[in-house]
């Protein structure tokens, strides 16, 4: 089991910083995002923030199970796929740019709406879960990302590759992330909206 844990944790470091530094700009950019945002845009926001809210307690929780694991899946299945490619790296970069701007947005617009009770609501919407899920993303993302330069090095320079163990323990981590997004999926949808409609009572 030690074994097996070394392995999954066992991340390329160079590769961890540079799309852990992706995923701060992408913060950064979401939240400047909502603040430049015009007035229009964000009465809209605002307007759909305030619709999510009120239609929160009448959510089918199959349904919602349903939605949270097909794109909680897809997206770390598309990071997965894009990794056996040799051009699938700007494309992993950009899903996992995308993700850390929505939930900074997110969060803004819960502020900027809300104010000081809306730092709460974000807090609750996006924690634990949507931060489990981006850092599975960039886990798995740092493993695609090493394996398409890996295989980039083996079409240039004309290496054999071992290519039994590097399957191996790439679906290790492909399975050890959709354990972990599920579990994230079912507080997302069994947990999270509990709590959610607890502080969406008490402050109002």
């Amino acid at each position: 089991m030690k074994k097996i844990l070394d392995k999954l944790l066992n991340v390329d470091r160079k590769v961890l910083i540079f799309l852990a530094t992706i995923c701060i700009i992408g913060i950064v950019t979401g939240s400047l995002f909502m603040v430049i945002l015009s007035s229009n845009d964000k009465e809209q926001v605002f307007a759909s923030l305030e619709q999510f809210i009120a239609d929160f307690g009448h959510l089918n929780m199959k349904i919602e199970l349903t939605n949270n694991l097909i794109i909680n899946l897809l997206y770390i299945l598309g990071i997965w796929i894009l990794g056996i490619s040799v051009i699938g790296i700007p494309i992993v970069i950009c899903l996992i740019f995308i993700k850390s701007f929505l939930i900074s947005f997110t969060i803004s617009s819960f502020i900027m709406r809300y104010k000081t009770k809306g730092i709460l609501l974000g807090l609750v919407y996006i924690m634990p879960h949507q931060i489990v899920n981006l850092l599975t993303l960039i886990y798995v993302g740092v493993y695609a990302i090493k394996l398409s330069l890996y295989l980039i090095e083996t079409i240039f320079k004309k290496k054999n590759l071992n290519f039994k163990n590097i399957t191996n323990r790439y679906l290790m981590v492909l399975g050890f992330a959709v354990i972990v997004l599920i579990i994230s999926s079912l507080y997302e949808t069994f947990i999270m909206p509990s709590l959610l409609n607890k502080i969406i009572t008490f402050l109002t």
